[in-house]
């Protein structure tokens, strides 16, 4: 099936993960303490055929290559999925969106759109932003929709339980139309990949995903 993409956004990486800075960082506390390195670290991240993970996969290859030790790549359903095990202490990196990351540093008393669903998560820190990631509506290369404006009344995917930014993304969309979640007929998914499923297999309309991702040149 072909995609069209519809409408474009610029979304901020924060990457709550390391090049040479944070590998630097860990190997001069370590020395600093006596202990040895770590023979392994995880970097966690979004499942295959995202933009986050090809991105994760070439950092983990250049620090296992350089820092003396692994960085071993671990896919979740999504960003949100893995926020509370970097404030835990069970994962030691993230690749993290900037909406994620700075509702769940903040704590339920901040709010966009409304709501806040995040666990609080007081101790993660960011090591390095990274650039900006284009993100765009996308639909059926047949689809009548050939803009923001046309999405009124369309299914819509929805809800993103484990990419719970992607919310916040599709929610501006819609406000920028001048729409809700009202003016459209929500196709509840749990992840951006699924999004794309639900396009390809004829149960929505309009969904979203990172421009030139696997997942899109897959569709």
């Amino acid at each position: 099936m072909s995609i069209r993409r519809s409408t474009a956004l610029r979304v901020s990486l924060a990457l709550a993960l390391v090049l040479t800075a944070a590998v630097g960082a860990l190997a001069a506390r370590a020395a600093a303490q006596g202990q040895p390195l770590p023979k392994s670290v995880t970097l966690g991240t979004n499942p295959a055929g995202t933009v986050y993970f090809s991105l994760a996969s070439g950092i983990a290859k250049v620090v296992s290559g350089a820092a003396g030790y692994q960085m071993v790549v671990q896919p979740h359903a999504g960003t949100s999925t893995m926020l509370p095990l970097i404030n835990s202490g069970e994962m030691e990196f993230g690749i993290q969106n900037g909406v994620d990351l700075w509702l769940a540093y903040r704590g339920p008393s901040q709010q966009i759109g409304g709501r806040n669903p995040f666990p609080h998560a007081p101790n993660v820190r960011l090591v390095m932003r990274g650039a900006p990631l284009m993100v765009g509506l996308l639909v059926r290369k047949d689809s009548p929709i050939k803009s923001v404006h046309d999405i009124k009344g369309k299914r819509f995917t929805g809800e993103y339980r484990a990419h719970l930014a992607v919310w916040y993304n599709m929610f501006g969309h819609l406000a920028s139309a001048g729409l809700t979640w009202n003016d459209v007929k929500v196709v509840p998914v749990n992840t951006v990949n699924d999004g794309v499923d639900a396009l390809v297999q004829g149960r929505a309309d309009v969904t979203q995903h990172a421009l030139n991702s696997a997942k899109v040149k897959e569709a």
